[in-house]
């Protein structure tokens, strides 16, 4: 059954946003749609249920939760993040994150190649 179909977030997607390059993922159940400018990565992300990544650290993250929600554990704090709530990860910083709903989420990376395209 395919993801984005069944998400309860995919009708929140314009064409546009479905027509940009869509990103390999680490992990099974999340979906993301890229836009770079060279300096920036802006990822229109979905992840599924259940979905959760394991403590890492990267460049500097920032974004919003447009809908469902997302706990994040960053240096031993953990916080939710519910929709129209922003959040930021500083670059290097350890941290972790699980959804216990479907999630539709926009974020933006100081790393502009820090998702590859899918082939």
């Amino acid at each position: 059954m395919d993801q984005l179909k069944t998400h309860p977030a995919s009708n929140l997607l314009p064409p546009e946003i479905l027509a940009l390059p869509k990103i390999e993922m680490p992990v099974a159940g999340a979906t993301g749609y890229s836009l770079s400018n060279g300096e920036k990565q802006l990822v229109f992300f979905l992840f599924d249920e259940g979905v959760s990544f394991p403590d890492h650290a990267h460049c500097e993250q920032r974004g919003m939760v447009v809908s469902g929600e997302m706990l994040m554990e960053i240096e031993g704090e953990t916080n939710l993040y519910q929709a129209g709530d922003l959040y930021v990860v500083p670059q290097g910083v350890r941290h972790r994150t699980s959804f216990s709903r479907p999630t539709f989420l926009i974020d933006l990376s100081d790393m502009p190649d820090r998702f590859k395209a899918t082939a």
